[in-house]
């Protein structure tokens, strides 16, 4: 069957070809596989023409549970990147293997692969860069919400140097350790002074004094 996913770190949705339709797969990348997140039947894409159909399997539990690991790194990187690139940076796709795949827009002439090397060794990983259109940052007309959006929101945040919150509570997007297991932090509520965490394919919410943060220098 075809369905509609997003890749971890993209905004953009793309069709794929699965057995049945399960909340993450793995689809194949520049750098090789990449966790998406499952974002309707076919019908989400609607309209859109000459969209390549991406090969997908399943994601393992293993790799789903690495999910939360991923994106936190790609979050350091976020931060790394600030100034290093010279066109508009649209997404951050960290691959299972531990690279990363960088969405930009860029003029058809620009050479990618001079940058792609330096970058490589700046931060001691495989990078590859992408060129993407304008169509990429709106995805298609009525795109359901999902948990994926609240994960590359934060990534972003960190991309703009936003700060810790005030009052203790850990930073949007940084790794955590809870009674529940690792994840990532999705929002926090001053009232009652809790945190809403992603572990796995679930959010909890845990009182703040229950977290142990997982960010460098903590």
């Amino acid at each position: 069957m075809r369905i509609a996913v997003r890749r971890v770190g993209s905004a953009r949705l793309e069709i794929a070809t699965v057995a049945d339709a399960v909340p993450w797969v793995a689809v194949p990348g520049p750098l090789g596989e990449e966790a998406a997140a499952f974002a309707g039947d076919e019908t989400a894409l609607l309209g859109w023409e000459d969209e390549t159909l991406l090969p997908a399997r399943p994601l393992g539990a293993d790799e789903t549970a690495r999910l939360a690991v991923l994106i936190a790194d790609a979050s350091v990187l976020a931060g790394q990147l600030a100034g290093l690139l010279p066109w508009r940076l649209v997404g951050l796709r960290p691959t299972l293997a531990g690279g990363l795949v960088i969405e930009v827009i860029a003029s058809p002439v620009d050479e990618l692969s001079e940058r792609e090397a330096e970058l490589a060794r700046l931060l001691s990983r495989p990078i590859a860069l992408v060129s993407v259109g304008e169509r990429a940052l709106t995805g298609s007309t009525g795109r359901p919400a999902l948990p994926i959006d609240l994960e590359e929101a934060a990534v972003k945040r960190l991309l703009a140097g936003a700060p810790a919150r005030p009052g203790g509570f850990p930073r949007i997007g940084s790794p955590v350790r809870s009674p529940h297991g690792s994840g990532v932090v999705w929002s926090v509520r001053t009232r009652d002074r809790t945190v809403l965490v992603r572990v796995g394919d679930e959010t909890v919410r845990v009182p703040l004094a229950e977290l142990v943060t997982d960010e460098p220098g903590s």
